[in-house]
């Protein structure tokens, strides 16, 4: 009885345990924009910078894909002298992969080149876990 009595206890234990550590499903979209000056690019040739600015734009997109997926680690630091505050780095780092994102839209607007991506996160979830 006293067995019995322990292997019930530990069932109803494990799935407390269990269920507080469920991932749930995501759901929605996500969206993001991705922005490259076309002048600034090193090419002298026009249609070159366009093409530039055009792969710079989805990068960044991208980068700011990845960052609503995984966060942003940012480091700093400061500094006195003479109880004088001194410029201080801030630096910011993301690091991941995305999956299953999707150009929405691709054109120059003025100077710039914007590129818009969003991404379904129930796709991205069945990507990510190896699912088709």
């Amino acid at each position: 009885m006293r067995n019995k009595l322990f292997a019930v206890a530990v069932s109803i234990l494990l799935a407390a345990c269990s269920s507080g550590h469920e991932q749930t499903a995501l759901k929605g979209t996500l969206h993001a924009v991705g922005y490259a000056p076309i002048s600034l690019q090193q090419p002298a040739d026009f249609q070159q910078k366009l093409l530039h600015a055009m792969r710079a734009s989805r990068l960044d997109a991208y980068r700011e894909l990845n960052e609503q997926l995984g966060g942003v680690r940012i480091s700093s630091s400061s500094e006195l002298n003479s109880h004088i505050l001194q410029d201080g780095p801030v630096n910011s780092t993301s690091r991941g992969v995305v999956r299953g994102a999707r150009v929405v839209n691709s054109y120059p607007d003025g100077d710039m080149y914007v590129t818009e991506l969003e991404l379904d996160l129930a796709l991205y979830e069945r990507l990510r876990r190896g699912g088709r």
